[in-house]
């Protein structure tokens, strides 16, 4: 199979690296010379539009920041839907609101393609070492198509149902994650006020049993100010929002109140 890669920052990178170390006939294109630069002096193709690459493969994964990003690679000047052959796959690894994802989908089946809901959990190490948990909303005959794509990225691909619903696990283990982070500053505010030392506290807390992947982001941070210019800000806080519109006055909805506040903490720090 003969892909391609849109999006190389720190989360479509090392996808895309893990790619071409399986050994795929891959093919990336970014806006930005610098982010090519990894792949100089490789196999890997770059392609000089994404409707370039489009030409030439067979399945893309999209790893952009949020939908506009996704629609302007797909169907913008020069976009995938130009050019990639009908009955071609594309995997959406960013995390979008189900009614985007949706909306791409079915603008895309205009121009014969298939669309895959399949934003990715994990972090860079695990991408790179073909770990990644993808959440995968949409057909189960399209998703048997790019079984060898999936398989080179994660050991752990989840189908949940239709397209969107990929989107829907992301957001709510985002939501959770930014919950999560927002209970561990609790937890610090709480110790500080009993008068607990910060520093005990955090080794307690980062050893024992609330011990949880947003705890530590919290506690290495030291404060939400800490956070602030971190990646998790800028995509925790789209995610919470995102799943803030979803849910609504729906069951769940104290969960996003949580997550909220680590929103609000980022705003006032």
């Amino acid at each position: 199979m003969k892909v391609g890669f849109i999006g190389l920052g720190s989360m479509g990178l090392p996808m895309a690296q893990r790619l071409a170390a399986q050994g795929h006939d891959l093919t990336v294109y970014a806006r930005r010379a610098a982010s090519l630069e990894p792949f100089a002096g490789t196999s890997v193709t770059t392609a000089a539009t994404p409707a370039e690459m489009g030409a030439s493969v067979d399945a893309v994964g999209i790893c952009v920041f949020d939908a506009a990003g996704v629609e302007e690679v797909l169907f913008g000047p020069d976009g995938l839907a130009s050019t990639l052959r009908p009955g071609a796959v594309v995997l959406v690894h960013s995390t979008v609101a189900p009614t985007q994802i949706r909306t791409i989908a079915e603008r895309a089946a205009t121009h014969g393609l298939r669309v895959l809901d399949a934003p990715v959990s994990g972090g860079e190490p695990r991408a790179l070492n073909g770990e990644l948990t993808i959440m995968i909303g949409g057909d189960a005959e399209t998703l048997a198509d790019v079984t060898e794509f999936l398989t080179a990225l994660s050991n752990h691909v989840v189908h949940l149902g239709e397209v969107g619903a990929g989107s829907y696990a992301k957001l709510i283990n985002n939501t959770m994650f930014a919950a999560q982070i927002a209970l561990a500053d609790d937890a610090m505010k709480a110790g500080e006020s009993l008068g607990v030392d910060p520093g005990g506290l955090a080794a307690v807390l980062t050893t024992s049993s609330s011990v949880c992947i947003a705890s530590r982001v919290r506690l290495r941070a030291l404060s939400f100010a800490g956070l602030a210019d971190s990646p998790a800000n800028l995509t925790l806080t789209k995610d919470v929002t995102l799943m803030t519109d979803v849910l609504g006055d729906a069951p769940g909805r104290e969960l996003v109140a949580v997550a909220q506040r680590f929103v609000a903490g980022m705003r006032s720090d």
